[in-house]
């Protein structure tokens, strides 16, 4: 007989069978996780290495490692408009210094009487974007010769626009050994997100330049500009000298087929030309004046040629951008973008027939003075003068004397030119009168310029009474406007 097991004995036995399965089954585990290896995690996807190196170029440039900043350089940012007058915080005895503001001038074009252009709003260069008030009585349009003669503009239409139309943009970026491997890469990162910013979608060509020129292509859509910007990523494949004639040459070469919207060329460059087969800089400002194509410089650091980006941005009626720091690149891109969808027309007739420079100044709603210069060369054929009549007359104001006066000194330093002087009125009173008045009002200054000593013979006169008004004769001061003189040259 075996001894007897009672239920106190029964329920221990039972307990440590339990903790035994469980101890087992826990040490199974551990023994597993041991064999079997730690739960696998997601892969994060590894950041691709792109090539170090290079295709070797004629006239390889070395790498300029520097930024060249210079001390307390402020960096540009995002376009922002500036709608208040700023609050100064100083302290007690400082001076405050306004920011300086400059207005952009680009897209001129002229026929023979007016010249048109756009204007940008007022700016600091940096980001900020002022809006010009036009009750400011500061406001000024001046010509000046190369005496230094000078005449203010009276006549002008001042229109705000924000341009809804389709670019052609072309990029020119420069990829020479003087940039680096790394610059390149952030280039095409930062113009790539200033793409994808734009409000509406643009045709875009692309151009990659060294000593060589590589055209990318042309798109519209997103993805395919993606490619275009990224086929060779960073400086792989380039390296080489700078070709900047070369480049600007193939590209307004290739912009100059797409003629269905408005073309304009943005050139990137950090250095100087050195390696172009075309080096007739001329030709290729006439090349982008006859297909109306404004070029937009963008000199990088202190090692661009920034006299000559200047100089090709003014010729072909673009804008010239300076940065220092690759901080900036999508900021400077961005910038551009905006200035061809946001700025100002105007519209005016010169006031001299041999103006080289046209000074502007304005104020701006949030109190501050802003100030641009656009240069010219060459004789233009019609003018303004300043003169108005008063309403069914014909003698001159005392005001407008100084304004014949001036033109009497002008045809004394230029002997051989002729003029025309017509005369024009508003749309009151019968169309046979006007014609009458108009041309009692041109020989009026024809009268003038004589007794200053003009020959009589360098002068004729007619009267065109209603038929060309300067502005719609629907008030008072659009009727006074019209009321003018206008003197057209002509070369013996």
């Amino acid at each position: 007989m075996g001894h007897p097991i009672s239920k106190t004995s029964l329920y221990q036995i039972a307990i440590a069978t339990s903790l035994f399965f469980v101890m087992a089954c826990r040490e199974s585990r551990e023994i597993f996780a041991e064999v079997a290896g730690p739960k696998k995690m997601p892969a994060t996807i590894a950041k691709p290495v792109y090539k170090k190196t290079f295709k070797p170029r004629p006239g390889f440039e070395p790498f300029d490692g520097i930024d060249h900043v210079p001390a307390n350089y402020t960096f540009m940012y995002e376009p922002t408009f500036i709608t208040q007058k700023p609050v100064i915080k100083k302290r007690i005895g400082e001076i405050y210094v306004p920011e300086k503001l400059t207005i952009n001038t680009y897209a001129f074009t002229r026929n023979k009487k007016e010249i048109n252009f756009r204007m940008s709003y007022p700016t600091n260069l940096k980001g900020s974007y002022h809006k010009i008030n036009a009750a400011d009585t500061t406001n000024a349009f001046r010509f000046i010769n190369k005496y230094n003669d000078t005449c203010y503009v009276t006549k002008y239409t001042l229109k705000e626009v924000r341009d809804t139309s389709i670019y052609h943009i072309g990029i020119i970026l420069d990829h020479s050994g003087s940039m680096g491997d790394e610059r390149c890469a952030d280039l095409q990162d930062a113009l790539s997100e200033s793409l994808k910013k734009m409000s509406k979608r643009n045709l875009i060509s692309l151009w990659k330049f060294d000593s060589d020129i590589s055209y990318e292509g042309t798109a519209y859509d997103s993805a395919t500009i993606q490619k275009m910007l990224y086929r060779k990523r960073g400086m792989d494949g380039f390296g080489g000298g700078t070709a900047i004639n070369d480049a600007m040459d193939r590209a307004l070469d290739t912009m100059a087929k797409y003629n269905k919207y408005k073309p304009v060329l943005l050139l990137f460059t950090d250095g100087y030309e050195n390696s172009s087969k075309n080096k007739n800089s001329k030709g290729i400002v006439e090349k982008a004046l006859v297909n109306n194509i404004p070029v937009f410089t963008i000199a990088y650091s202190g090692g661009a040629d920034s006299v000559y980006l200047r100089a090709i941005a003014n010729e072909t009626n673009g804008m010239y951008f300076q940065c220092y720091d690759r901080s900036e690149f999508e900021e400077v891109f961005s910038n551009q973008l905006f200035s061809l969808n946001r700025y100002y027309e105007v519209s005016m007739m010169p006031c001299m027939f041999d103006y080289e420079k046209l000074s502007i100044s304005a104020g701006t709603i949030s109190e501050q003075k802003a100030s641009g210069e656009k240069t010219f060369k060459g004789i233009r054929e019609t003018i303004s003068l300043n003169v108005n009549f008063e309403l069914d007359k014909y003698d001159i104001m005392p005001r407008y004397v100084q304004e014949i006066e001036q033109m009497a000194t002008y045809l004394t330093k230029n002997s051989t030119l002729s003029i025309i002087i017509s005369g024009h009125t508003d749309n009151l009173g019968e169309d046979n009168y006007n014609i009458i008045l108009s041309n009692k009002r041109a020989e009026a200054v024809k009268a003038a310029l004589v007794k200053l000593g003009i020959a009589p013979g360098r002068i004729a006169t007619i009267g065109k009474g209603e038929t060309d008004p300067l502005t719609p004769n629907d008030s008072d001061n659009n009727r006074f406007r019209n009321r003018r003189i206008e003197v057209e040259i002509v070369k013996n």
